[in-house]
This record gives structure tokens, C-alpha cells and sequence, in this order.
């Protein structure tokens, strides 16, 4: 194993098991068991041994997402079922460096490990632009700017992978995949979820059966009412119907 790696590696299980605010250099040292001359000929800071690491993880993520666009989805469903499989399956594969992910949040763009990170983001953006603007050309997708598809096709996918990794889901991420993709794609294509209106064929007049009962419970007289039945906040109130039943 080269010293890099095996500083990534220490690093990587300090800031998992401690948390990065109290990890040291001198523990992701030892940890990986190198000199210290060996550390900062790599790097000199502990944001730097961060950064290198978030970089080096998102480029694996990214190497799966090349991987869907390379064998050339013919439709979207194709490629964002692609996509979503391939996020899932990455962060089930590797949870520590799936923690370390969404525990840093999002790099210093100011940053070297940003400015690698823009440039990784940037490729693989274009690859991905382009090959969607047929479909949008054709209608089959909405022209959306790229930070909202990604937000759409990706979001919903972390938020249950964060719950996953916090022991709040069982079984395997990818139970849940058909579902993100079948949501993902409707977002992308604008398809309405199919529900039932609540205006078709909606009842105007109600009709009850009304009996005039004696002390002893006999019925002494019978009938029918009608009444005009009013909306209440898009749906038919039993309250109001009741009272306009008892008016007429």
C-alpha cells in the first residue's frame, strides 16, 4: 500500500470513530503507522489530508455515474435508474467513506481539493448535459437547470441513505430503488401522479330517511327530506349537509 493511501486510510477511521474536529495529525500518524516527514511530504494539513480524501471518494462515485453514461441508456428511465442503482450500491459498499461524505457537507470551492472537485463536477456535468438535451429537444424531458436534475435525481436517494446509515432502515439501499427512480423520473418528465379528482362527479343534494319514534320506540310517523349539500374546503362537509338536512 502506498504512504498516501495508507494515510487516507488512518485518516479516514480517526475522523469516522472521533469525529474530524477531534482527530490530530498525530493520531492519523500513528494510525497509519508513517513518519512524520513521510505525512506532510503528502500533506501539510489536516484540511488537506480531509480534502484529498472527500475528492478521492467523490471520483469513485463519479466513476460509477461514467460507467451508466458509457453504456449508452437509450431512454431517461434507463439512465436515471442507472444512476440511482449506482449511488445506492457505492454507499452500501463503502459506509465509512459514505459518513465521512455527508458529515463534511460540502468542500471550501476556494480550496486545492475544491478546485479539483469543480473540475471533476464540470466533466462529468457536460458528458451528462449532453447527452440529455435530445430528450429535452424532444420533449421528453423538462429543460430544468442541471443543479435542480441532479437535486431531483440524487436528493431523495441521500436523504434515505442517510437514514440507512443511521440505523433507522433495514434490508438493502437498493429496496428502495425502483421507487426513487419511478419518483425521479416523473419529476424530470413533469408526469402528474396519477390521483382521482375530487371535483368529478361530486354529489349536490343529499337525501336521508327520517322517523318520528314514541316514547315506547314505535314509529309513529315516516318520511323522506332532501337537502342541497355545500362544499367545505374542496370536499362535501357532513356538518353543513346536516345542518341544511335539519333546515328543511
Amino acid at each position: 500500500m502506498e504512504t498516501r493511501e495508507q494515510i487516507l486510510n488512518a485518516a479516514l477511521e480517526c475522523f469516522t470513530e472521533d469525529g474530524y474536529e477531534a482527530t490530530t495529525i498525530t493520531r492519523i500518524r500513528e494510525r497509519g503507522g508513517v513518519s512524520n516527514g513521510a505525512l506532510f511530504h503528502h500533506f501539510p494539513t489536516k484540511d488537506a489530508i480531509a480534502g484529498a480524501l472527500y475528492v478521492d471518494a467523490m471520483q469513485s462515485v463519479q466513476d460509477r455515474y461514467w460507467r451508466v453514461l458509457a453504456e449508452r441508456p437509450a431512454t431517461l428511465a434507463e439512465a436515471v435508474s442507472g444512476v440511482i442503482h449506482q449511488q445506492l450500491s457505492w454507499i452500501e459498499a463503502n459506509t465509512r467513506r459514505a459518513r465521512f461524505l455527508y458529515a463534511q457537507g460540502h468542500l471550501d470551492w476556494s480550496t486545492h481539493a475544491g478546485e479539483e472537485l469543480q473540475a471533476l463536477n464540470r466533466d462529468l456535468a457536460s458528458a451528462y448535459r449532453d447527452w440529455l438535451a435530445p430528450f429535452i429537444e424532444s420533449g421528453d424531458a423538462r429543460d430544468l437547470p442541471l443543479v435542480v436534475v441532479i437535486a431531483v435525481v440524487n436528493g431523495p436517494a441521500h436523504a434515505v441513505a442517510q437514514r440507512w446509515l443511521a440505523g433507522q432502515l433495514h434490508g438493502s439501499l437498493n429496496d428502495y430503488a425502483d421507487d426513487l427512480v419511478n419518483a425521479a423520473v416523473a419529476g424530470l418528465t413533469g408526469s402528474p401522479t396519477t390521483k382521482p379528482s375530487l371535483t368529478a362527479a361530486r354529489p349536490t343534494e343529499g337525501r336521508m330517511r327520517v322517523q318520528l319514534l314514541a316514547g315506547d320506540g314505535r314509529v309513529v310517523a315516516e318520511g323522506e327530506a332532501t337537502a342541497q349539500l355545500t362544499a367545505v374546503n374542496g370536499a362535501l362537509g357532513s356538518a353543513a349537509a346536516r345542518q341544511q338536512a335539519d333546515g328543511a
